[in-house]
């Protein structure tokens, strides 16, 4: 910058000192040890923005925002690879198990969550599971997402029948009032698009509209004041930041880099389109020595006087006269050239740009096989891991936990605890590819002290305390009726012998009351 201003000056006082100048910075520039940091010759063409993290979005996150979501709207492939991403990241809810310790107030925790899951829409359409999709929907198509935490008057929530007094609402990230960069309030330094922070950086408010901004309806304002103050303690606000540039405060939508390809993939698409119209346009031309009449869908219409104005549309199967002397000539377009070539090239790159596997992105499985496909699940499923584990457990679904817990405690439905309440997340698991090649290896994992089988069943999305519970009553109620089956490792071996034949003939004779119910094992 420095040099900038003292070359500036020179020029203002000695255009001749200032070009020559100019000329040893540009062989500084050519002699730079990266390629991409050359200002010339090669990089002369490339300007790239030098703002800062949020002066960078002012401008261009509202028109990103508008062109995701219509893209997400009319464009089937956009649509599809928002919901296979969004399933892969939260698919039927990233579910928590308490780890207090003592399995009685575990049980009564989940239990008492369970019941809040099922109210915790403030607008009663789904559950919390369901609030977790429309987070992630919203986050990957507007590149961030706000929920509310809304505390329900104690008396309000019994009348309401709520489990714990807090439900939650989800919001469009339009719904922060857009302010610039001003010196903030006493308890705040700065506000950067709606959000206040402290002198520690910390965030201590959001500014929220009491309404959406392109609803159209009449403010609802009292005392021209046209948003309220919400506490950050009180708002979840979803968006990549683990991803994203240090001090960037909002969201970028996942389409961003992929936007243009997808809009001159459809514009490519209509040209084919376009072109099979015009290459469908068959028709027949008569010259006749007198003026005759054209059929136009089947009603006869007068041919027009020479020199009149002849009709020139054109359409499938026609049939029409020439004034005499009169020569039809046609256009004969080149079309777009090879449409699927190009197509999954940039299919290919837009896949990439989305973090997604190409079959997945677009459902094409023609080129594909067991171990494709499975190493690029293997990379997929770090990227989804690292989204789930940096950006949905510790953004939106701890805070919730959190304010569940503290809800729960005030209303009196659970106790005060030294320790309080700690958690471990479950994210929905990765469905196999072939379960016969890789449930063995999870076996021998678990057999050689590799993985717990409490780790594996977790892994698989489950409770191991409430998978453990489920199969010792299934087990109990097999044993009752006299039921052995092959799936059950006590009594039948992998080879699909017996495992002890006395015992299993124990089992059958209890069921009939001739011999003790419960065998040993």
């Amino acid at each position: 910058m420095l040099k900038q201003l003292v070359d500036g000056a020179v020029s203002v006082f000695s255009p001749a000192r200032g070009l020559a100048r100019a000329q040893i910075r540009a062989r500084e520039q050519r002699v730079l040890a990266y390629t991409a940091g050359q200002i010339l010759p090669r990089g002369k063409e490339w300007q790239a923005s030098r703002k800062g993290p949020n002066a960078e979005l002012r401008d261009a996150l509202g028109w990103m925002r508008r062109r995701s979501r219509e893209l997400v709207r009319d464009n089937p492939m956009a649509a599809r690879m928002v919901s296979v991403a969004v399933a892969h990241e939260v698919g039927y809810g990233i579910k928590p198990r308490s780890i207090t310790g003592d399995e009685t107030v575990d049980r009564k925790v989940i239990t008492l969550w369970d019941r809040f899951v099922a109210k915790s829409d403030l607008h009663g359409r789904v559950d919390l599971y369901g609030q977790q999709v429309q987070m992630a929907t919203t986050r990957r198509v507007a590149g961030e997402a706000l929920m509310r935490l809304v505390r329900i008057p104690p008396a309000e929530a019994r009348r309401l029948r709520l489990p714990v007094p807090l439900q939650l609402e989800v919001l469009e990230p339009e719904i922060l009032d857009d302010a610039p960069l001003l010196t903030g309030q006493a308890e705040s330094l700065r506000v950067v698009s709606g959000i206040e922070f402290d002198r520690s950086g910390r965030r201590v408010a959001y500014r929220m509209l009491r309404q959406h901004p392109d609803e159209g309806l009449a403010p609802l304002t009292a005392g021209g004041v046209r948003y309220d103050r919400v506490p950050a303690d009180d708002v979840v606000h979803l968006y990549r930041a683990h991803r994203q540039r240090p001090g960037q405060v909002r969201g970028v939508p996942d389409l961003a880099p992929v936007m243009m390809r997808l809009r001159r993939l459809e514009e490519y698409e209509e040209a084919a389109l376009e072109q099979a119209k015009v290459q469908a346009l068959l028709g027949v031309f008569y010259e006749t020595p007198t003026p005759a009449e054209i059929s136009f869908e089947g009603e006869p219409v007068e041919q027009a006087e020479a020199g009149g104005e002849f009709p020139t549309e054109l359409w499938p199967g026609m049939v029409g006269n020439l004034p005499p002397g009169a020569t039809a000539k046609f256009l004969q377009p080149s079309g777009a050239g090879a449409f699927e070539p190009f197509a999954k090239h940039e299919l290919r790159m837009i896949a990439a740009g989305m973090d997604l596997p190409y079959d997945l992105a677009t459902g094409d499985l023609s080129d594909t096989n067991y171990s494709s496909m499975r190493g690029g699940k293997i990379a997929y499923r770090m990227l989804v891991e690292q989204d789930q584990w940096a950006m949905h457990i510790p953004q939106m679904c701890q805070p919730i936990w959190d304010a569940f817990i503290q809800a729960a405690v005030l209303f009196g439905e659970l106790e005060d605890r030294a320790g309080g309440y700690p958690v471990a997340w479950n994210p929905p698991p990765f469905l196999m590819l072939d379960p016969g090649k890789e449930i063995p290896p999870m076996v021998d994992a678990v057999r050689a002290g590799f993985a717990t089988w409490d780790q594996t069943v977790a892994g698989l999305g489950y409770d191991p305390r409430q998978q453990s519970r489920e199969i010792a009553r299934t087990n109990a109620d097999h044993d009752r009726l006299g039921l052995i089956l092959s799936t059950d490792p006590r009594r039948v071996a992998n080879s699909g012998g017996a495992q002890d034949a006395r015992q299993n003939a124990a089992v059958e004779l209890g069921a009939r009351g001739d011999a003790p119910r419960q065998p040993a094992d």
